[in-house]
């Protein structure tokens, strides 16, 4: 199955696993928006993947 194009909705996505899962969606041409409440996931934790093609303006939601 490709995930090319496909948009994917992550919850949690700025902890350490999250973060690394959208990692791995965006690597695979995955179209991906992510959800978290930063309780103990850091926006720092996505700020590399801004080089992969990750907008934190567009692409992250704080969840409250």
């Amino acid at each position: 199955m490709t995930l090319k194009n496909k948009k994917v909705l992550v919850t949690g996505g700025a902890g350490f696993i999250g973060s690394t899962l959208v990692k791995r969606l965006l690597e695979e041409g995955a179209i991906v928006k992510v959800v978290d409440n930063l309780w103990r996931g850091s926006l720092e934790n996505l700020r590399p993947l801004e080089k992969v093609g990750f907008d934190m303006s567009r692409d992250f939601h704080l969840a409250e």
